[in-house]
């Protein structure tokens, strides 16, 4: 534990006026495919920083949906918070993200992602909401898509 002087403590005014909260009937869910309909996953933006631009949003899947392979300049972070495992595969080798469970992959890694229905995530985005596609956005072939068996 690290001890902070009184001194350097910010008072209580300053406090008050830096908490951010958001609860979820505020939240401004957007659908990542549209033409989807109810089925689509939708995100919402919780906080973004206009110095860094890391930010920080929750993602749902009404139904299973496969994100293409894709990159992020930096650093890119998963809290499944509900909903069951989450598959990610990169460079052949498969991830699974159980429920209540944490991944962080560094900027540049080429990756995929199959998300179950009903599940939602906290997700951390170190250089802003900005996803490299290599092979388009998903679309609706990607919606009720299940991850393929396990290569082993």
């Amino acid at each position: 534990m690290v001890s902070v002087p009184a001194s350097a403590a910010p008072d209580a005014a300053s406090i008050s006026e830096a908490v951010e909260l958001i609860n979820p009937s505020q939240l401004n869910w957007v659908k990542t495919i549209p033409s989807a309909g109810k089925d689509s996953p939708e995100y919402a933006i919780l906080r973004s920083d206009p110095k860094t631009n890391l930010t920080m949003l929750m993602f749902r899947t009404p139904v299973p949906v496969h994100i293409k392979k894709h990159t992020h300049t930096l650093g890119e972070t998963h809290v499944v918070l509900v909903g069951g495992s989450h598959i990610f595969e990169s460079d052949g080798k498969r991830y699974v993200i159980e429920n209540g469970g944490f991944m962080r992959m560094p900027g540049g890694v080429v990756h995929e992602a199959w998300l179950p229905a009903g599940s939602q995530t906290l997700n951390i985005l170190e250089s802003g909401w900005v996803v490299n596609w290599l092979k388009g956005e998903p679309g609706p072939e990607d919606v009720n898509e299940y991850p393929p068996v396990s290569k082993k």
